[in-house]
């Protein structure tokens, strides 16, 4: 009698959603703690402002530019060698900023921060792509991505508490969670393995699971990512504009929405850290879903369309609740609406990795790791134009931060559009001759 599957590959996604945790604790805390950061940025409200506005950015810039050098490292070396490094490293970065005293430590060690998350999603992706048959890999991309929106769910709250002792306390949550992070790289790259068949646990019937509806043994790259491939692909130019401007729109929940609150409502710390978290929370529907409905939709309409209407919907989704943010003078009810923008944001999320997953082959750390880098373009300059926007309307909150929200709400229209172009049906790197003539569902 055979033996059934082993669940190896279930650990596996669980270790890295594990790392999409901390990878998020990390990066929303500093939004949390705006008030007592603040004075050690300047001496003026404004110029507090703008230089926060700056430090929120900083770190988005680095995650930008390093998202494809390091989505190449995984794909050449894996991710049992480069993960756990980089998870050591930022959470270093974070426990550092603890020590901090003023604008430019702080700006130097969110640079680091950004510079070292930046291969955590490109990696996790190479992760789904080793682990998972092709007809799953939606759902276990959303159930990765569900850590990232975990942790910032639970930042907004658990930051607070561990602030509140005292004037310094502010540096507490930065010590805790850059421990934690530095803890669990060891355990990582213990358990590990870069594919089914190196780990002891894994029987032949999970490997012959996972390999299922693979059309090749995959294969590392040994050069460079090849840019010239991706530089001539529209589907993955179009890949990159949506997630410039779904990160726009979707960066606002994680770096100035507590700023919103105090502006507007003069919302208390507390009940904005609840409101920052409600999103949040609605984020992680949106990635369990949209896996689901990116699968789905793949079976339903196929390779041609399956990946790229759930995104174009996701779109319209979030340009219409910014939208009715414009109408709204209730905090509760604009966080609801921001719970649509997360929800809806997430919902596409899935499919957009699944797409890389699809047409990237043994490149597809990279070809994540290149729209990343135009996703978080759009996360890096939306506090600086948000803030600078807010500026323009210096006797009126409320309506330079309904500009801001319009602009949003008009660049998802953008996206929605741009979606429609995600053609799964042709590999971006042809992996052999016949993939070179004729369009086919990549594995």
């Amino acid at each position: 009698m055979t033996a059934p599957p082993t669940r190896v590959r279930h650990a596996m996604i669980a270790a890295t959603t594990l790392v999409a945790v901390m990878l998020y604790l990390d990066r929303v805390c500093l939004s949390i703690l705006s008030d007592q950061i603040k004075p050690l940025l300047g001496d003026t409200p404004d110029e507090q402002k703008v230089r926060f506005a700056d430090l929120t950015a900083a770190f988005f810039w680095t995650y930008a530019l390093f998202q494809l050098p390091a989505g190449w490292l995984g794909d050449r070396f894996g991710a049992r060698a480069i993960l756990p490094v980089l998870l050591f490293c930022w959470s270093a970065c974070t426990a550092l900023l603890g020590l901090a005293n003023g604008f430019v430590a702080l700006c130097v060690l969110r640079l680091g921060c950004g510079l070292f998350e930046a291969g955590a999603y490109p990696l996790a992706a190479g992760i789904v792509r080793a682990w998972m048959p092709p007809a799953v890999r939606g759902f276990a991309s959303g159930c990765v991505a569900v850590g990232g929106r975990l942790g910032g769910a639970i930042a907004p709250p658990l930051t607070l508490a561990l602030a509140s002792g005292g004037a310094d306390s502010w540096r507490m949550p930065f010590f805790v969670y850059g421990a934690l992070g530095m803890l669990g790289a060891l355990p990582f790259w213990w358990w590990y393995r870069d594919r089914p068949a190196l780990h002891s646990a894994v029987n032949p019937a999970e490997a012959e699971l996972i390999a299922n509806g693979r059309t090749a043994k995959p294969l590392a790259p040994h050069g460079p990512p090849p840019l010239g491939a991706f530089f001539r692909s529209r589907a993955l130019w179009l890949n990159s504009l949506v997630q410039f401007l779904a990160n726009f729109a979707w960066v606002f929940i994680i770096t100035l929405f507590p700023d919103y609150l105090k502006e507007v409502f003069d919302t208390p710390p507390g009940e904005r850290a609840f409101y920052q978290s409600l999103p949040l929370y609605a984020g992680l529907g949106g990635m369990l879903l949209g896996g689901w409905l990116s699968d789905l939709a793949m079976k339903r309409f196929g390779p041609r369309w399956g990946r790229g209407l759930p995104v174009a919907g996701s779109r319209i989704l979030v340009g219409a609740a910014y939208l009715a943010c414009l109408g709204v003078r209730d905090p509760l009810a604009v966080a609801l609406l921001m719970g649509v923008v997360a929800f809806a944001t997430d919902l596409g999320t899935a499919p957009v990795w699944a797409w890389a997953q699809d047409t990237g082959g043994r490149h597809v750390g990279a070809v994540v790791g290149w729209a990343n880098m135009w996703g978080n373009f759009g996360a890096a300059a939306a506090p600086m134009v948000f803030i600078r926007i807010r500026q323009a309307n210096p006797t009126d909150p409320v309506a330079g931060w309904d500009t801001a929200f319009l602009v949003c709400a008009a660049a998802q229209v953008i996206a929605a559009i741009a979606a429609l172009g995600l053609d799964a049906r042709k590999p971006l790197v042809a992996e052999n001759p016949a993939q070179q003539s004729q369009p086919t569902q990549a594995e």
